[in-house]
């Protein structure tokens, strides 16, 4: 009897040993792509955060020009290289919230740069310059502090702060918030 089962099992023993094999060299394989994921996932963070925070800087440097009233303001533009580098990866390897976030700041830089440059003259991609009479210092101010705010957030999601998790996922929806600040609600 030990023979007839030998006869039968016999052959596939290579082959259940080379499935598992191949089975073992998945596993192994996936957890090495899923630890430099993390990795990735953590220098990009990192590198966002910096991005932003050299933002933030800027952002305090045009307040104090503003509260000075002077005759130009710092662009952002040349400044965003992280993010507009690496559209493709913002998706790949940040979760829903930390992406909403990023996006976000980033476009509300783009709205604040219109804006001053509605007003100004682009000089050598730095400065933003303008004739005092026609600045709307207040206004810029506002958006500043507000696109501020908006930043150390988001460098706060990006570096793992749970407490503003919450804070993203309660957000008003963007035509809600669009209405709000459009003065329709």
């Amino acid at each position: 009897m030990t023979h007839d089962l030998n006869h039968w099992i016999g052959p596939f023993v290579p082959v259940l040993m080379m499935l598992t094999i191949v089975v073992m060299n998945h596993v192994i394989t996936g957890q090495r792509n899923d630890r430099k994921s993390a990795g990735e996932a953590t220098k990009f963070r990192a590198a966002l955060a910096a991005e932003l925070r050299a933002m933030l800087d800027l952002y305090e440097m045009n307040l104090d020009l503003i509260s000075k009233k002077a005759d130009y303001l710092l662009s952002t533009r040349s400044s965003i290289v992280v993010y507009k580098g690496n559209l493709g990866r913002l998706t790949m390897l940040l979760e829903q919230p930390a992406i909403e976030h990023v996006v976000a700041v980033f476009a509300q830089n783009e709205r604040i740069e219109a804006v001053v440059a509605a007003r100004s003259n682009f000089k050598c991609n730095l400065t933003y310059q303008f004739a005092p009479a026609d600045a709307h210092f207040d206004q810029w101010k506002r958006m500043y502090e507000e696109a501020s705010q908006s930043i150390v957030r988001t460098c706060r999601l990006l570096e793992g702060d749970v407490s503003d998790a919450v804070a993203a996922t309660s957000a008003l929806p963007w035509h809600a918030a669009y209405a709000s600040a459009s003065g329709r609600i």
